[in-house]
């Protein structure tokens, strides 16, 4: 309600134009699960080997924010299983728990991404862009959801004898 009073946002009806929104969430969730518990994984075993080998001084710099990305996607996989139950309970509140924690993460990881942005590569900062891109969709796409599920609510059938 918040939201809705200060900006005028687009209401979506079908995810990624051609799914229904909330069969299409539940699959982006999934998707977005196993993505960041493969991410998790590979960040997991590039710091073990940073920390085992002691060789590059560079390597071992990058450390901090390589800790501080595994942070962010563990934190990122809990509130994905969070989505998950949302979605499929129909639970509102924790779907707005998602939806702010995923408008919070977004300005933080760019604002983040910016303050690293002097040592990244163009394809680095294809990849923030893009990351942002799709973050910024998916923030659409819940806000959706959850006007649909509120104009749902208020919807009472009576049935008269």
């Amino acid at each position: 309600d918040k939201i809705s009073s200060y900006i005028d946002v687009p209401i979506l009806t079908r995810c990624c134009f051609c799914f229904p929104l909330r069969k299409g969430l539940i699959t982006f969730a999934y998707g977005y699960l196993i993505l960041s518990l493969v991410v998790t994984s590979v960040l997991s075993i590039y710091i073990s080997y940073i920390r085992n080998s002691q060789k590059d001084i560079e390597d071992i710099s990058e450390l901090p924010n390589l800790i501080v990305d595994i942070t962010e996607l563990v934190l990122e996989f809990v509130l994905t299983i969070v989505l998950i139950v949302a979605l499929h309970m129909k639970h509102l509140m924790l779907m707005k728990l998602y939806l702010y924690f995923q408008i919070a993460l977004s300005i933080i990881g760019f604002i983040y991404s910016l303050a690293v942005l002097i040592k990244e590569t163009g394809d680095e900062l294809f990849l923030i862009l893009f990351e942002l891109m799709i973050n910024v969709y998916v923030i659409l796409l819940i806000w959706s959801m959850i006007v649909k599920m509120q104009r749902d609510d208020t919807v009472t059938y009576t049935r008269e004898a």
